[in-house]
């Protein structure tokens, strides 16, 4: 349910249990309700950066509150990172630095879950948190970064039954994976603090090797990248942030950024 001002009023009354009241009235026959508020952990620190506006939605389980947080300018140069999205490590960065290594048995403990469950639930909340916490770990390690660079990930699992390309355990893991709410997190952080947010294509980006450019499916085994044509071993997951970062400084994604300010000669 939306309401605003007219109806609504926050009052912000701290009590032992509570840090305020919603206080609704003329709601149907003349009813007057006051809602107890328990503010998220959050909230200060957007309450700093904005203005609180009076308008509410409602739910069986919670009050959304509305913040104008004023927009501030992109920061600017030439610092910008590769990242690359896996289960194996959640992200990959072309400096070598991998973050979310413990991403994998959480998925797991998803998938062990019964469909619905409350145990599938709360796995799939924790899985969630650890997401939100590897992304300001990113952002935090890279403090002076002004872009970052992603893969446009979509429908991973699209045909894949029908075309057999996955087995089912794999099929199963990336349904689990939640990977759209992991860039979408990665996003809102980046605008939080003003950082420039790209998506690439994501094809080939972990057979093609950043040395010489050649590209062959052979040139990835598993978790370990090695080129058939030069010899160049890696990371197979930090090579594919190479290759992301790559493909947004040599294509029409990335005017104006310096590739050889920025670490694309990581062996």
């Amino acid at each position: 349910m939306y309401v605003s001002c007219t109806i609504a009023d926050l009052q912000e009354k701290e009590t032992q249990e509570f840090d305020a009241w919603l206080h609704l009235q003329s709601i149907g026959n003349e009813i007057i309700l006051d809602l107890p508020i328990k503010f998220h952990k959050h909230l200060n620190k957007i309450a700093v950066q904005g203005k609180r506006l009076n308008s509410y939605i409602i739910t069986d389980k919670y009050v959304q509150l509305a913040y104008e947080i004023p927009n501030k300018p992109l920061k600017t140069g030439f610092n910008a990172i590769g990242i690359d999205t896996g289960i194996n490590a959640l992200a990959s960065i072309n400096t070598g630095a991998q973050f979310g290594l413990d991403i994998k048995p959480i998925v797991e403990r998803v998938k062990r879950c019964g469909q619905g469950s409350n145990g599938q639930k709360t796995a799939r909340r924790a899985l969630k948190q650890r997401m939100d916490e590897v992304a300001k770990e990113v952002l935090n390690h890279f403090k002076n970064v002004d872009c970052v660079v992603v893969e446009a990930l979509k429908n991973l699992n699209y045909k894949t039954k029908l075309r057999r390309r996955l087995s089912k355990n794999i099929r199963r893991s990336i349904g689990t994976w939640a990977y759209r709410y992991w860039l979408r997190r990665l996003q809102m952080l980046c605008e939080m603090n003003r950082v420039h947010f790209h998506e690439v294509p994501p094809q080939y980006t972990s057979q093609r090797c950043p040395s010489c450019g050649h590209t062959d499916r052979g040139n990835r085994q598993r978790t370990e990248f090695k080129c058939l044509a030069c010899g160049r071993t890696d990371n197979a997951d930090v090579v594919g942030s190479l290759n992301i970062l790559w493909r947004f400084l040599t294509g029409p994604y990335g005017a104006g950024y310096k590739p050889y300010e920025l670490g694309l000669n990581h062996s």
